[in-house]
């Protein structure tokens, strides 16, 4: 992998979801999608196993209560940035709360969700 390549790891129940992002992000952009989950059990090992730059959440993943999700992976590795992804709208404000580094609606045109990760790679 070259230097310089935001490394990413997806955290959606979903596997449609996570191979569209997988298509979207790695032809627009300077990433590689290191691993995928689809719980919040496995979630926590994998980013400790991985140890991704940018970690993409579904707010609703499945497993244990999500408010305390972005603390505990903060935890384990300080400079990590977090998106949260949500089909639900009014999950933007509760991604403010939890101290997430940005939010996408799973309904926004794919640029703009190619725009906000921009965004956060841009501060890594």
């Amino acid at each position: 992998m070259k230097p310089g390549i935001t490394r990413i790891l997806l955290a959606d129940d979903n596997p449609a979801i996570r191979s569209a992002l997988t298509l979207l992000l790695e032809t627009r952009l300077n990433v590689h999608i290191v691993g995928e989950t689809d719980s919040t059990e496995a979630l926590l090992p994998v980013v400790t196993r991985l140890q991704p730059d940018l970690v993409i959440l579904d707010w609703e993943l499945v497993g244990k209560p999500e408010k305390d999700l972005v603390a505990q992976l903060r935890a384990l590795s300080p400079t990590l940035k977090v998106v949260l992804t949500s089909s639900r709208p009014e999950i933007g404000l509760q991604a403010q709360a939890v101290r997430a580094d940005s939010y996408v609606c799973k309904s926004q045109p794919p640029e703009q969700v190619v725009q906000i990760i921009q965004t956060i790679m841009d501060l890594l």
